[in-house]
Order: C-alpha cells, then sequence, then structure tokens
C-alpha cells in the first residue's frame, strides 16, 4: 500500500516537471511576489513578510494567499480530468490499489508541487536577514499558514478536477470556488450584508482563519478549519470517483454519501462556532500578540465594560498602514482575552459623518499626511485614534504613531480609569533643569496616562514642598541649588522618597557649537552624600556610538560620533528588556563611601570595552583631536548610571530610599526619545521601578523590537532584490532546460537487443 502511494506520488510529480507548465508556473509565482514584494519593501524598509502574506486584495499589490488562489488550480486541473480524459482514471481504480490510495496520491503531489512554489520564495526572507532581524518565529507561522492555505486549495481543484473531463473547465470551476470563498472574507463584501449573516460568512472564509496565523499566532480554530476544509473537498472528491464504479442506489454509494455530508456540516460549524474553541500559539520573537501578565491583571480587575472606540481609516496613507493593521489586531487580541469585559468597536470616520462628528467631539482630529506622486506631492487625510469608556470615565489617544509601547499605553489608560488615586511623578523647576513642558514633553505625555505628572519648585528659595511626591525627576541643574532646597530633597528621600537624577557635568548647545562648558552648578555634590562620585570628564565609545549628519562645506554629511554612545544595560530587571540607551556627552560615575550609611549601588549603565574617557574636553567635533590620540591601553569601560537603594540617616529615617543616578540629562530629551525609542522604554521602566509599579512594570517588559531593513549600500539592496526576483526564477529556468535536455537524450537513445 505505502510503495503504491508513494509510485502514484512520483509518478504525478515527473508529470508536472516533465512539461513546461510545471517551470511557467514557478517562475511566475516566484517572479510576481517577488518583484511586487520588494517594490513595497524598498519603500516601508520593514524586516517582515506581513506584505507579502496579507489577505487585503489589490489588483496592483498581489499576495500569495491571492495569487496561490489563481494559480492552485492550474496546477491541480489535470490530476482527475486527464485521467478521465484519457480513460485511464477507470483502468487505475480497476487495478489492485484503493481508491482513497488514489485520491491520497493526487492530493499529495499537487500539494508538494505548491508547497514547491512556496518554498522558493524561502530566499526573501534569507536575504533580508542581511539587511534586518526578522522574527523568524513569525516567520516559520506564516509558511505553516501558507501550506494550510495551500492544502485546502489543492482539495478544492482537486474535486473540480474530478467533475469533468475538460482541463479548461476544471480550471474555471476550481478558481471561481477557491476565490468566491476568498472573497467572502473580504470586508468590502461583508458591509453589504446584514451583521449577523456577514459574521457567518466570513467565518467560513480562508480569508478569516488565515489573517490570524500571518501575524505568527497558530490558533488552533484556524488550524481546525482548515483541516475541515480539506477534508471536506477531499471527500466530496472521493464521492465523486467512487461515484463512477458504484451504484448510486446501493447501500455503500448512501453511507459514503452520508459521511461526507457529516463532514460538510462539522466543517459548517467549526467555521461558524470555532470561536468559542480555545489554544493557540504566538510564534512572534516578542510575544506581540499574547497579552503580558500585568495586562490580565489589570483587565481582571474590571468590574465593569471596557468599551474601546478605534477612529481609522479604510484605506490608511502609507505611513499608518503598517501601524493601522497592528493596533487592529493587537485590540481584537486584547478583547479576546478579557472574558468579556472589553468591546471593540470600530468606525470610519472618513466614510462616515456620524462618526466623524462623534471623533471631533472626544478629540480625535484627522491627520495629514503627504503622498509624493510622479509629478506632484498630495495631501491625504488619516485617522488612526481611540476612546476608552468605563462607567463614568474616559480615555483618549487622539493618534497612535507606532504600534511600540502600545500595550502599555492602553493597560495605563486602563488602569488609570479603574485606580481612585494615582501616583505622582514631580518634575524640579526653578534652576536651569530640563522642563517637562519644554524639553521632556514626550517622556511628560507618555507619564499622563499612568501617573499624576506635575512640577515643583521653591517658593522664594526656601524649601520644597514634596507632599504627595511619589516619583522626583531632577533632570540636569545648570543653576545653584539653594541649601534649603538640597536639605529638602534629603529630607523627603530620607522619609523613603524615590527620585531620578541626571548630572551634566557639561552643557553642549549644538546650536551655538559642539563646545563642552563646564557646569559649576551640576548637582554633583547632593549624589556624593549617597556614595556616587561624578568625574568632571567625558566618556566616548569608538565601536558603539551613532551616526549624525552634520552640515559641512560639502552640504549635509553622516559622519560617525562617538560622543552619543550606545551604552548597553547591566541591569536588565530594572531595565525592563530594554538592551540600551543612547548617552550624549555623557560623564562616567564612580562609587565610593557614602556618609549616610550603608546603601545598596548597582550598576545600571556600562559602556562597551571600546569607550575612552576625555579627561580636557572642549572641542566635541566629530573630527575632534582626541580620537587620534586613543591607544589600547586608554580604552576603558565607564560606569554611566546607577540604582542606589537604602536608608535615610541614621536615626532619622521612616522608609527606604530608591534613586536613579545619569552622569547626562539629555538622553532624555524629546530629541533622544524620538531618535532612539529605547531611551524613552528606559526611561518609563525605571520610573516604575522607582514608583514600586510592579503591574505596568511587567507590561512594559515586553519590548517591541525594532525591525527595520538597514541596506549596508545601494549595491547590497540591488543584490538582494534582483536574487530574488531575477535570480530564482532563472534557476528554476536553468533546470528545466537541463531536465529537458537529458529527458530528449534518454528518449533518443538506440537499443539493440544482444545477440
Amino acid at each position: 500500500m505505502r510503495s503504491s502511494l508513494f509510485a502514484l506520488v512520483r509518478k504525478d510529480l515527473r508529470a508536472y516537471f516533465d512539461q513546461p507548465t510545471g517551470y511557467i508556473l514557478i517562475v511566475v509565482f516566484v517572479a510576481l511576489l517577488s518583484w511586487w514584494f520588494f517594490r513595497t519593501t524598498i519603500l516601508t524598509l520593514e524586516a517582515s513578510l506581513r506584505p507579502l502574506f496579507s489577505v487585503e486584495f489589490a489588483i496592483d499589490r498581489p499576495s500569495l494567499p491571492w495569487v496561490l488562489a489563481f494559480l492552485t488550480p492550474a496546477a491541480t486541473m489535470r490530476l482527475l480530468a486527464e485521467e478521465q480524459r484519457d480513460g485511464t482514471l477507470e483502468l487505475l481504480l480497476t487495478q489492485p490499489v484503493r481508491a482513497w490510495i488514489v485520491l491520497l496520491g493526487k492530493f499529495l503531489a499537487g500539494f508538494l508541487f505548491v508547497t514547491l512554489w512556496m518554498a522558493a520564495t524561502l530566499g526573501i526572507p534569507l536575504a533580508l536577514e542581511t539587511a534586518g532581524d526578522m522574527d523568524w518565529g513569525a516567520v516559520v507561522a506564516q509558511y505553516v499558514g501558507g501550506m494550510f492555505l495551500a492544502a485546502s486549495f489543492v482539495a478544492i481543484g482537486l474535486f473540480t478536477s474530478s467533475l469533468t473531463r475538460n482541463q479548461i473547465v476544471a480550471f474555471l470551476l476550481g478558481l471561481t470556488f477557491i476565490v468566491l470563498l476568498m472573497l467572502m472574507g473580504l470586508e468590502q463584501v461583508a458591509v453589504t450584508l446584514p451583521d449577523r449573516v456577514a459574521g457567518l460568512v466570513q467565518s467560513l472564509s480562508p480569508v478569516t482563519h488565515f489573517s490570524s496565523i500571518a501575524r505568527g499566532v497558530i490558533d488552533l480554530r484556524d488550524v481546525l478549519y482548515f483541516v475541515a476544509l480539506t477534508s471536506t473537498f477531499l471527500s466530496a472528491t472521493f464521492l465523486t470517483i467512487r461515484g463512477k464504479s458504484l451504484s448510486h442506489f446501493s447501500p455503500q454509494y448512501r453511507n459514503l454519501q452520508l459521511g461526507v455530508a457529516g463532514l460538510i456540516v462539522f466543517s459548517l460549524l467549526v467555521g461558524w462556532f470555532g470561536s468559542s474553541i480555545g489554544g493557540r500559539l504566538d510564534l512572534t520573537s516578542d510575544k506581540l500578540f499574547t497579552l503580558s501578565p500585568g495586562t490580565v491583571k489589570i483587565i481582571s480587575d474590571l468590574d465593569d465594560l471596557v468599551t474601546i472606540t478605534l477612529y481609522k481609516s479604510k484605506d490608511p496613507p502609507p505611513q499608518i498602514s503598517l501601524v493601522t493593521r497592528d493596533v487592529t489586531d493587537f485590540l481584537r487580541d486584547f478583547a479576546a482575552g478579557s472574558d468579556g469585559k472589553v468591546k471593540i468597536v470600530e468606525k470610519f470616520p472618513l466614510d462616515d459623518p456620524d462618526a466623524r462628528r462623534e471623533a471631533s467631539l472626544a478629540g480625535i482630529p484627522p491627520r495629514e499626511f503627504a503622498e509624493v506622486g510622479q509629478t506632484e506631492v498630495s495631501r491625504k487625510i488619516g485617522y488612526l485614534g481611540l476612546t476608552m469608556t468605563y462607567t463614568d470615565r474616559r480615555e483618549v489617544l487622539p493618534f497612535i504613531p507606532t504600534v511600540d509601547g502600545f500595550e502599555y499605553r492602553l493597560a495605563s489608560q486602563t488602569n488609570k480609569m479603574i485606580a481612585n488615586t494615582l501616583k505622582s511623578v514631580a518634575f524640579l523647576t526653578g534652576y536651569g533643569e530640563k522642563a517637562a513642558d519644554v524639553d521632556l514633553t514626550i517622556l511628560a505625555g507618555e507619564l499622563q496616562g499612568a501617573y499624576e505628572v506635575r512640577q515643583v519648585s521653591a517658593v522664594d528659595g526656601g524649601s520644597l514642598d514634596l507632599s504627595g511626591v511619589d516619583v522626583l525627576i531632577i533632570a540636569g541643574p545648570t543653576q545653584q541649588v539653594p541649601d534649603a532646597v538640597q536639605e529638602s530633597l534629603h529630607g523627603y528621600l530620607a522619609n523613603g522618597g524615590k527620585a531620578m537624577v541626571l548630572i551634566d557635568m557639561f552643557v553642549v548647545d549644538p546650536s551655538v557649537g559642539l563646545v563642552a562648558i563646564p557646569n559649576p552648578n551640576s548637582f554633583a555634590g547632593f549624589v556624593s552624600r549617597y556614595g556616587i562620585v561624578v568625574d568632571e570628564n567625558l566618556v566616548f565609545d569608538l565601536r558603539s556610538h551613532e551616526t549624525l549628519v552634520f552640515t559641512t562645506q560639502l552640504g549635509d554629511t553622516p559622519r560617525e560620533y562617538p560622543y552619543w554612545m550606545r551604552v548597553p544595560i547591566a541591569d536588565q530587571k530594572v531595565a525592563g528588556g530594554v538592551q540600551s540607551a543612547v548617552l550624549p556627552w555623557a560623564s562616567p560615575l564612580g562609587i565610593t563611601d557614602a556618609p549616610i550609611g550603608e546603601v545598596d549601588v548597582v550598576p545600571l549603565l556600562e559602556t562597551t570595552s571600546f569607550a575612552a574617557i576625555d579627561f580636557n574636553p572642549g572641542d566635541l567635533r566629530p573630527n575632534s583631536p582626541v580620537f587620534d590620540n586613543v591607544t589600547q591601553q586608554n580604552l576603558i569601560e565607564s560606569l554611566m548610571g546607577v540604582t542606589v537603594t537604602g536608608r535615610g540617616d541614621a536615626g532619622d529615617t521612616t522608609g527606604d530610599f530608591r534613586l536613579v543616578i545619569v552622569g547626562d540629562s539629555d538622553w532624555l530629551t524629546d530629541s533622544l526619545a524620538n531618535r532612539s525609542p529605547d531611551n524613552l522604554l528606559l526611561a518609563l521602566n525605571l520610573i516604575d521601578w522607582l514608583a514600586q509599579e510592579d503591574a505596568l512594570a511587567s507590561v512594559r517588559d515586553k519590548v517591541v523590537s525594532s525591525r527595520q531593513l538597514l541596506f549596508s549600500s545601494t549595491t547590497h539592496q540591488r543584490v538582494v532584490r534582483l536574487a530574488n526576483v531575477v535570480g530564482v526564477p532563472i534557476l528554476f529556468v536553468i533546470i528545466g532546460f537541463v531536465r529537458f535536455f537529458i529527458r530528449r537524450r534518454v528518449t533518443q537513445r538506440s537499443y539493440s537487443r544482444e545477440k
């Protein structure tokens, strides 16, 4: 039985490659998908295969599911139709081979051939890995989903091939079946139907079930759907085949009909009611579509329904198309994991005047995006914001620029609505610090959802009123802080206060020039009381640093800039999964005995072994002479940030204090937060640690890795593109010609009987 199955599979597979049709299908499939995918990816520069596996239908943007839908019937049309036309099917069924073996052999041959098409596209993720960090867990899930989709399409094509002797008719029937099933899952079709009917129709479409797998999530209900769909059409095909050798009035044929009908009913039930089936596997490396334990805890504390209304564009501008897709996916998962405590409502303001009016009243304005055409730049309006309603409270996110940190924002807003009181984060002002409403607006804005944010200052140089302040941020003073204020700060810490102190030993104003100006009011003396010494010099790193654009006589030129260091995180537990942060013009820290007594100091930020110290900083230009004088002996790892915990002065303390000390304040400014999202994530995690908000901190532990394509050169980009668009198809063309000449030589060989 096994040998018969292998023989049938081998025969039909060989038939694909004995004719040019098989090679044409492979070449068209790979070339078309690769060409479109790289045309899109070169613009978005996203190291992801999501566009390749998109289920959205667009003639000018073909994706793997839709190309499979159109080409698979061409691959299966001959499997049974040709056998019936030539009269070999009846001959095959009279052999001592069971009909289901014949059917399984045909199915496996078609499935393996179509799977080969997808395998030929593996060069795309392999090539992208040379320019970015691919999420290989998601890639595995996407190709597994593609195999499920291919199996169902092959089963449908095999069924239509069994209905006729004409291959063209079989192709058209298969194409009609598959395309209709795919169209049933599109929103454009669903909106024309009543809500209840639309939901049932969409649940029967491969589009609905494949879209989840394409994200990197293998859901048991989706797997059951594809298994049921495939088995249903295989059973129908088996019924057709057996009907050619059985009397339609025999009990055996009637039993066969009942079995096929049962499988069809099972497929419908799985499609309609499969949403109640649990079990899923999130293969994405960052577990992007699995709620963090902290989020689950916050949701579990809900005692009423939270309604999230998402205002978005049906056809979003390219700048936010990827974000819109990911936000929509996550909100659906957020609701699915809430046990009915969260309801998601989607509205489209551009298409619905009532929704547009609601969005405007809620404080969600439209955003304008530029679209560059061949001859002009046009403007396109887009929406991507949401409101959250819980009892009589409402929170608004006017615009969602990125999915990075979106789960935290959602969880923090929910936590804010259900909390009776919020903890307070205060920024010290009045002494030349970085201000929350001027320099640190992005950080302050992110904190708004989870904390009460305010500013504190001394009145007439007197003491500070820090009552009710849970976390205090002192961001780089440049003016003398009065002794009375310093004593207030020491008293705050002695009573269990929490503070982030950022020290600038030098002031650098790029608008004036890249010159280090000593800061006599750096506030370094304050932290020495806690055993931390800030050295009066700057650190640079010759290997781990940023590349900045500088204006020269030749125009804007990118230059490596060692003074802007990419510093690794030394304490991952406090940092919440962030790997590194960018520190510009930072000074190193030293650890000494603390005058207040025993404290626990833990390194937070520490440079690589390629860092060196500029003991007399002045000229900070990218061609500074100090870089030329560095030797192997000058290289040394430097401590750039620490956390300090302990108790206050002996006999005058009522609680434990926490401190975060960093030898730089520029790393929290808006420009750095925009340039390096890791800086913002690190700051938020540190504030959560200071405030001891463990639930929120665990949410942000799930850091979304940046998956951006960074080609080393234009040549690198061109090679990656041409290798897939042209190289792989040419390889199959060569294989086809080689096989053709080998077969021709064999067929033209003369044989003679030995005498």
